[in-house]
């Protein structure tokens, strides 16, 4: 019952998101300007993309244009959005597609090609004119919606965070609609709608985002008036400017400060205009002081100030931890899929091991191969039905034809069990990576709501002990980049934490999944989480990841408190670390394998130490050296009596190339702590 409940929930959804596909490009079909165009409707159709929504934005673009264009301008947005909807099901599975400028290119291309025959019988310089700056209105709103609106996830578009160009650009559209439709005196109520925008922006955004907004939104609402003026730009340009000025954080002020600007401007036009432009923006400011404090509060994202000044620092690292597995989910997810076998394996092995030695081999794979293909296409949908192959499956001139048909079916029925356990597991594999997947997104999700009511979180002090840091890394012999990655920074509570990984290989590749591994790594822990719980996080990530980007790190962390001196060192699959106190050395080895590559429960190796004033430690890879070849290292080590921890890095670098040469990438970090006051530094 469940699933059919659940089928049945996708389906209205599916439903649901086609039918406002529809409404929102009939809507934009009443958005008419310059002469007659509705770019905005064409840009919708194109953004809705292949499938069930870009029909249903289609059909929305056909009716609208009837009912609100005269009959040539809307046969002309008619045939542009027909051209857009088959381009956008032609090429929607290149990988250009995907890319921001196609669409608004391939937008702007087709409306050329429609709108090019009738401005080349026009002869007009105007409609010219017109003309393109439509083409580019289509294309720009393509773009916009797409980015700003809707995501093609799967088959059904889902909302996402939006860029404040594009949603104004979206707005606009939207806005030019609502405010075509005038009553006979001229005053245009959806114009309320762009006055509450302007206000809305004006009270919350900086000066210059006000005035930029106003001047886009005037803009628009002169391309959708009769006349061509540029008196609502010039109006709301200078009510935002005043509102801004004005406006001390008080919606009176503002709403005050924008019709005292309005009237201004109804003084100086005079006539009809000015006295609509005051009827309009009275009303508008009316609506904005009308709404309630807590719907602008949530347009506007504010918070209590009590909230903020107790919750603040939680808040920002839940919101940290959130975008952090936000992150790493789209890393894990964001690989190309692996394609779907084809059945035709089962007949290749087969025929491989049956038909090699065969008198009619010659005959059914060379002289009448197309009989051949024709007589196992025709068998193949009983086969993957069954789970079996019989003799009836396959037509009569093939198997009476087959000298060694019994064999042949026999090898076919082996191949096809093999197949379908394959098709099983892949089935399963995949389900599973979607459903770990989802639990990374999930999280996130949940970490997000928790950041708007968080309790409140007291910081650490500030830390006492200082450092000096180090490190350098090289490349293999013959390659431009290294394949592992360092990273250092202190977290609030007071830790230094030291980050070393080594990437699968060498090269640009080997370096993308090591420095991939140190920047999660980093936000993790700057958001408060545990580091045994983010390595161990990390670790099932790259296990996912490898089933099909075959990928894997070593991971070598350092979290030091730098009030005690008392830290962790965490290891997946990394080289032994070293340190030096009291004129000895210590090794710390690792015996796990790396991440990606351990087990999804195995937790990261952790040994405890505490470093005092006076001490190294350091971090290498295995291109330095490793547990069976380092009596070189900790002979280097013992024999250094220097404080300066960049040159203890050029040593050992130098040292490494002669021992083992430049076979392979190789790093190193070092730390050490003075054994008097001095202020942090990194060489």
């Amino acid at each position: 019952m469940k699933p059919i409940l659940a089928l049945r929930r996708e389906t209205v959804g599916r439903v649901l998101l086609c039918v406002t596909r529809g409404l929102f490009a009939a809507l934009l079909s009443g958005g008419r300007m310059l002469g007659g165009y509705a770019p905005f409707c064409v840009g919708a159709v194109a953004a809705a993309g292949p499938g069930w929504e870009g029909l249903a934005a289609l059909a929305g673009m056909i009716c609208g244009s009837l009912a609100f264009l005269d009959f040539p301008h809307a046969l002309r947005t008619v045939a542009c959005g027909v051209l857009i909807f088959t381009a956008n099901n032609a090429f929607c599975e290149l990988r250009a597609y995907r890319k921001p400028w196609f669409l608004p290119l391939l937008t702007a291309t087709l409306c050329l090609t429609v709108e090019a025959i009738y401005l080349y019988r026009s002869g007009s310089v105007a409609e010219a004119a017109y003309g393109v700056v439509a083409i580019a209105l289509s294309a720009l709103y393509a773009g916009c919606c797409r980015a700003a609106v809707y995501q093609k996830g799967g088959e059904t578009g889902r909302m996402i965070d939006t860029k404040p160009v594009e949603s104004l650009v979206v707005l606009l559209g939207v806005l030019s609609a609502f405010s075509a439709p005038q009553l006979r005196s001229g005053f245009a109520p959806g114009r309320i709608g762009a006055v509450l925008a302007v206000l809305f922006i004006a009270f919350d955004r900086s000066l210059a985002a006000a005035l930029a907004s106003a001047l886009c939104v005037g803009l628009a609402m002169d391309l959708t008036a009769p006349e061509n003026s540029f008196r609502f730009a010039a109006c709301y340009g200078l009510c935002a400017l005043l509102a801004c000025l004005l406006r001390r954080q008080s919606r009176v002020r503002a709403a005050m400060a924008f019709l005292m600007g309005t009237a201004l401007f109804a003084l100086s036009t005079g006539g009809r205009e000015g006295l609509m432009l005051l009827y309009e923006n009275t009303a508008g400011a009316l609506a904005f002081l009308l709404l309630p404090s807590q719907l602008l509060r949530s347009i506007h994202g504010e918070q209590a100030p009590e909230d903020e000044s107790t919750d603040s620092a939680l808040r920002r690292r839940l919101s940290e931890a959130a975008g952090a597995l936000r992150e790493l989910y789209h890393n894990i997810t964001h690989v190309e899929p692996v394609p779907a076998e084809n059945p035709a394996v089962i007949y290749d092995r087969a025929a491989e091991a049956v038909c090699r030695d065969c008198t009619l081999r010659e005959r059914c794979w060379v002289n009448e191969y197309n009989r051949t293909y024709t007589a196992l296409c025709d068998a193949t949908p009983a086969l993957l039905r069954n789970g079996q192959g019989r003799g009836e499956d396959f037509p009569s001139y093939f198997a009476d034809r087959c000298v060694r048909f019994t064999s042949f079916l026999g090898a076919v029925n082996t191949e096809l069990s093999a197949f379908l356990l394959r098709r099983q597991y892949r089935l399963r594999l995949d389900a599973a990576y979607a459903r770990s997947a989802g639990q990374y997104a999930q999280l996130s999700e949940l970490l997000s709501q928790a950041a708007a009511r968080p309790a409140g979180m007291g910081l650490a002090p500030a830390p006492l002990l200082t450092y000096q840091l180090a490190r350098k890394l090289r490349p293999k012999e013959g390659e431009s980049f290294s394949g592992d990655s360092a990273g250092s920074f202190e977290t609030e509570s007071g830790e230094l934490c030291l980050l070393l990984s080594d990437g699968m290989g060498s090269g640009e590749a080997a370096r993308r999944e090591s420095a991939m591994a140190v920047h999660l790594i980093e936000r993790f822990l700057r958001a408060g989480i545990d580091a045994s719980s983010a390595l161990r996080t990390l670790n099932s990530a790259f296990a996912l990841r490898a089933e099909s980007a075959e990928s894997f790190t070593t991971v070598d962390l350092l979290t030091l408190s730098l009030k005690s001196g008392e830290g962790e060192l965490y290891k997946y699959g990394a080289a032994p670390t070293y340190i030096k106190r009291d004129g000895r050395v210590w090794r710390v080895g690792c015996s796990c394998l790396p991440a990606g590559l351990a087990g999804d429960e195995t937790p990261p190796e952790t040994t405890h130490i505490r470093l005092d004033g006076g001490s190294f430690l350091i971090m290498v890879t295995d291109g330095v050296a490793d547990a069976t070849d380092d009596e070189w290292l900790q002979q280097l080590l013992t024999d250094w009596d220097g404080e300066d921890p960049q040159q203890l890095v050029s040593a050992i670098l130098a040292d490494s190339y002669e021992h083992r040469g430049a076979g392979d990438d190789a790093g190193v970090l070092a730390l050490y702590l003075p054994r008097w006051e001095d202020p942090a530094t990194e060489v």
